[in-house]
């Protein structure tokens, strides 16, 4: 497994998903036409397109097997990582906003790459994530420069090796208040953060997680994703942003960081989607974090209090990167237009 994986014909196929076979790693293909990803999350695009006619009548899957590139693919320009809750699909969204710009968030065939740890080697891994991130990221459109993968949450535990298959591609993670993402979780809890979601080696191997309670797993889970990040902020190509800072540190030091500089009606672009709440782009943005925070109950409230050493620790890290000339989510030079709340 030297390079990638075998294409479907045309830049407009692009992988939905990757199914383990008897015989062998498949992967199936959406044919996306005219779709670009805009929606808040990969699979809706995909769902999107799967609802076309054509894709229920003309299926296409190949062996994930090596191929060489067709020249075709765009040059990643960052990674989003994320604390969970804390604003990646609002960056996503403002970014996504361009024509110039591809944004995958949360590919399922990247998640699904980075849980074959047991299938896999990590260089069999590293190749294929380059390879996923290329099949996904070609050109369909004339406009279209530079790409962006939102990772999930919990992917930042496999920093190294995510880091290993790109090790020139700056990153950045964002997280927030414990109290207000563990509040936000309790509401709507991804599968991720339900016990087995997530392999328990990445999570240190607690062997009581599986009995514990949602709210306190969830929490375990932010502790290690918080850990981890803390853990490689500082290797230089990390850059560390809290939520309250959005949207104007996505206009800013975001693309500061990825070396990006964007013209005034572009960066208004960007403000105006960030007007609108990330996950139902029809609706405008309401702040809610104070009703989170208000709504909380006391496991919530003991489960942040044990977290906020590390978010403290992520606030003076962030801090400390910036004296070092290494970013913060600060305002920077390049952002224009108003601030507006996230």
């Amino acid at each position: 497994m030297d390079r990638a994986l075998t294409p479907a014909p045309g830049a407009s196929w692009v992988p939905a998903q990757i199914r383990w076979t008897a015989a062998g790693p498949v992967v199936d293909w959406c044919h996306l036409g005219d779709l670009r990803f805009v929606a808040p999350f990969f699979e809706q695009t995909i769902n999107d397109a799967m609802a076309h006619p054509f894709n229920r009548l003309f299926r296409h899957s190949t062996p994930l097997a090596p191929v060489e590139p067709d020249g075709l693919e765009l040059r990643p320009r960052g990674l989003i990582f994320h604390m969970s809750r804390c604003g990646s699909t609002l960056v996503s969204q403002m970014l996504a906003a361009l024509p110039r710009n591809v944004v995958l968030s949360e590919p399922t065939p990247i998640d699904q790459i980075l849980h074959a740890a047991g299938r896999l080697s990590d260089n069999q891994i590293a190749i294929l994530l380059r390879g996923m991130t290329a099949a996904l990221g070609r050109r369909r459109g004339a406009q279209e420069r530079d790409l962006f993968v939102k990772l999930e949450g919990w992917h930042v535990l496999r920093l190294p090796l995510i880091r290993r298959a790109f090790p020139d591609v700056p990153w950045v993670f964002l997280y927030r208040d414990p109290l207000e993402v563990l509040a936000s979780l309790s509401d709507l809890r991804p599968h991720r953060m339900l016990p087995g979601g997530i392999d328990a080696a990445l999570l240190g191997g607690d062997a009581a997680a599986h009995a514990m309670s949602p709210d306190a797993y969830s929490a375990l889970v932010l502790r290690r994703v918080c850990e981890a990040a803390i853990a490689h902020a500082a290797d230089g190509s990390g850059l560390l942003i809290e939520y309250r800072d959005l949207p104007r540190a996505a206009c800013g030091v975001l693309l500061d960081h990825f070396g990006l500089r964007y013209e005034v009606e572009e960066l208004a672009c960007m403000n105006e989607a960030a007007r609108f709440d990330a996950k139902s782009p029809r609706r405008l943005y309401v702040d809610d974090s104070e009703a989170k925070r208000h709504g909380a109950g006391e496991e919530i409230r003991n489960l942040a209090a044990e977290l906020a050493p590390l978010y403290a620790r992520l606030d003076a890290l962030r801090l400390q990167l910036a004296a070092r000339g290494q970013g913060s989510s600060a305002p920077s030079a390049s952002s224009s237009g108003p601030s507006i709340p996230a």
